[in-house]
């Protein structure tokens, strides 16, 4: 039946009736966009929230189906080599890194990821090497900032390493893995006040992040202030426990002990 014979038709149906065989032919001839190239972040957003709250098995999970159906997605492509990184998975995370230099060899998320792989190997001068190159191309990236924050810090150079990541903060300054890396710097340097107070941002924006909660008692504790070091550490305790985080829950309850005895807390 064509077009017109089906229009024909309708005169002798009900409105309703008219209503939706109108619908249906509407569809059938791709109304909506259904085919639009763009892809639907949704997964790729959920993935970077479970990111930032150190939940990266529910990053991984959200990210692998996504580059299922967009295999050639740098960004998810670069995003996923970090969470590859973050689980200690570093050959993967390079192979990552070979399929964008295979889409551009020119794009600097292959460097960046390449430093991270580096950076975990604790080949601290290629990573350095590699993240600056890096942020030359594109100074927008995040993780190259945080590996050479987090080397200078590694290396003493506390105050060089605070000033890497806040030119990362002002590029990205809802990034909370970033702000929790700042905060880490400025307890370094026992600026407890700055660090409180990119913390607080790091709160505003996510407040299950269970290293943010761990930043924030060690903040507490050395302000004097035990009550509140220790609520803050049972969050930690307690996140990182439901991501069967085991090393930094151990971590925590050890930080736990420590703030009930120096403030004499009950249990």
């Amino acid at each position: 039946m064509n077009l017109h014979s089906s229009t024909r038709c309708l005169e002798n149906k009900s409105p309703f009736f008219k209503f939706i065989l109108l619908l249906s032919i509407c569809l059938l001839i791709s109304c909506g966009g259904e085919d639009s190239d763009e892809p639907d972040r949704a997964k790729m957003e959920e993935a970077r929230k479970a990111f930032s709250e150190e939940n990266f098995d529910k990053a991984k999970s959200n990210v692998e189906y996504f580059l299922a159906q967009y295999p050639e997605d740098v960004e998810a492509l670069y995003f996923y080599a970090e969470v590859l990184i973050q689980t200690g998975q570093e050959l993967k995370a390079r192979e990552r890194a070979n399929e964008i230099l295979a889409i551009d060899p020119t794009l600097p998320e292959a460097k960046a990821i390449l430093a991270e792989v580096h950076y975990s190997r604790r080949e601290f001068n290629e990573a350095l090497k590699l993240s600056r190159q890096a942020l030359k191309q594109n100074p927008q990236l995040q993780a190259p900032y945080r590996v050479i924050g987090d080397i200078y810090l590694r290396q003493g150079k506390i105050k060089a390493g605070i000033q890497v990541l806040l030119e990362a903060h002002k590029f990205a300054p809802e990034n909370v893995d970033t702000l929790k890396k700042l905060s880490a710097g400025y307890i370094k340097n026992k600026d407890y006040a700055s660090a409180k107070k990119y913390l607080d941002m790091a709160m505003k924006l996510d407040d299950h992040v269970p290293g943010i909660h761990y930043n924030m008692a060690v903040v507490y504790a050395n302000m004097n202030n035990g009550q509140k070091a220790l609520e803050h550490v049972d969050l930690a305790l307690e996140y990182y426990k439901d991501l069967g985080t085991f090393f930094w829950a151990g971590k925590s309850r050890d930080m736990r002990r420590l703030i009930v005895k120096k403030y004499k807390l009950a249990e």
